[in-house]
């Protein structure tokens, strides 16, 4: 399997697996997603680099985005934000932080999403960062064990928040011999 940076052209696929996901998720009494994800946000941040498409042959097979924190000021407010997901103390700008990896349902299962969360634990160690981190949705304990299961400890939960379950985990080498491979083309 291959993985590159999302184009534009991905967009169209990315948002029909959102609604898939969507659809799935209600289906099961879950409210995840269940707010729009608007389709300007994903086409923002592709055009920004930082999502990123696995293709198996030909074939779209997952996506996630990776975002460094961006410290604008320089500046630490002295009083902790009751809506921040990390905090001062967490160094904010020491991880990579993944969100919105999806894959179509019928590649459910298969291991990839496992491949995926490892491959972004090698870009922040190649990145020379500590923590891979992420924010799951509040109110979905099964999303919350699969991320244990794979190795991500809870840090917090910000009950206002609704994707404000805070998981990281060590950064750490992805080895040469698995399964994604970066397209330099």
């Amino acid at each position: 399997m291959i993985i590159r940076r999302a184009q534009l052209s991905d967009v169209d696929v990315i948002m029909s697996w959102r609604r898939e996901r969507e659809a799935w998720l209600a289906a099961r009494a879950e409210d995840q997603w269940s707010i729009p994800l608007p389709r300007s946000a994903v086409a923002a941040t592709v055009s920004a680099g930082q999502t990123w498409m696995v293709f198996d042959g030909e074939t779209p097979a997952a996506t996630i985005t990776l975002t460094a924190y961006v410290d604008v000021d320089g500046l630490w407010k002295p009083d902790r934000d009751p809506e921040a997901l990390w905090y001062p103390e967490d160094d904010p700008a020491d991880a990579l932080y993944a969100a919105k990896m999806m894959l179509p349902l019928e590649r459910a299962g298969d291991g990839i999403g496992t491949e995926l969360l490892d491959w972004a634990a090698g870009r922040a160690y190649d990145a020379g960062l500590t923590w891979l981190r992420l924010d799951a949705w509040t109110t979905n304990p099964r999303l919350h064990s699969y991320y244990r299961r794979r190795g991500f400890r809870h840090v917090r939960t910000i009950s206002t928040r609704v994707s404000g379950a805070c998981f990281q985990r060590p950064a750490q080498p992805y080895e040469p011999g698995r399964r994604l491979k970066l397209d330099t083309g």
